[in-house]
């Protein structure tokens, strides 16, 4: 941590991040991150220069065999036919579209209460789409609950967040608290605490919403209110929901039904 609260760059996570950076996948706040630390370390500017000089040779060997005219980069007769096929067929009506995608496992658990939002807008949200990319680059925590207990989670993050993230209580479920660190999702500082459970790493971002600016994200069916809005971002299922001020991504590779019950048990837990 630096001396006014904000989190810094180890060399682990410029490791971590140089590939993505060098593809410009990062968010801004990262990439003056990735930038200051290169400044302050030789070692890690070093290895960015290397790596992105190897990136250029090997892009160069690519397209000089892979380009156009060679025999790499040029398509099947067949691909090509089965993709003008596809192009020419008429486009599937809107009601099938937005029934098609939910499975029926879903609608099974929303017939038995769990109370699911399956978005079905083209894009995701924005915020959505960073809180995976953020999960998926499993940066180190800052706080171990195996060090401080899981109790002392939020309290230690409130400090440095200026809000108290309540995390919900996955109770009964065999979902553990690993630890915890300070993030941001687009301009808004965050809670980011990673959940060890029986299918895999979970990741929970909590953002403090006082002006309800993020209460609509994107086009939703309703099939149940209030609402859990379980989305899909990179391969990853997010359940998106709300509690008074406070707004809950949890992101996982459980299917849509399961992330729905276990969301739904865990604020049931809660709220008791």
């Amino acid at each position: 941590m630096g001396p006014h609260g904000e989190t810094r760059m180890t060399c682990g996570e410029m490791l971590r991040l140089v590939d993505p950076w060098l593809d410009g996948e990062l968010d801004a706040r990262d990439q003056t991150e990735v930038l200051g630390h290169q400044e302050a370390c030789p070692a890690c500017r070093t290895l960015s220069e290397r790596r992105g000089r190897e990136r250029a040779l090997l892009r160069a060997k690519l397209r000089e065999a892979m380009g156009p005219g060679t025999a790499a980069g040029t398509a099947p007769e067949s691909l090509c036919e089965r993709i003008t096929a596809a192009l020419d067929r008429p486009p599937v009506p809107l009601w099938r579209r937005l029934l098609a995608p939910v499975p029926l496992a879903t609608l099974a658990a929303a017939a038995a209460g769990v109370l699911v939002v399956l978005a079905t807008h083209g894009g995701t949200d924005p915020l959505v789409e960073e809180a995976v990319l953020k999960h998926a680059r499993d940066l180190p925590l800052e706080i171990s609950a195996a060090a401080v207990g899981p109790e002392a989670i939020p309290a230690a993050l409130a400090h440095v967040l200026e809000f108290n993230p309540r995390p919900p209580r996955f109770e009964g479920q065999g979902v553990r608290l690993v630890g915890a660190r300070a993030a941001h999702l687009g301009d808004r500082p965050c809670a980011y605490m990673r959940y060890q459970s029986p299918r895999g790493q979970m990741g929970l971002f909590i953002v403090a919403d006082r002006g309800n600016r993020l209460s609509e994200w994107g086009e939703m069916v309703r099939l149940g209110a209030p609402p859990v809005r379980v989305l899909n971002a990179r391969g990853y299922n997010v359940a998106v929901w709300r509690e008074h001020q406070m707004v809950y991504s949890l992101v996982s590779d459980l299917d849509a039904a399961d992330l729905a019950q276990m969301v739904e048990a865990a604020r049931s837990a809660t709220a008791r």
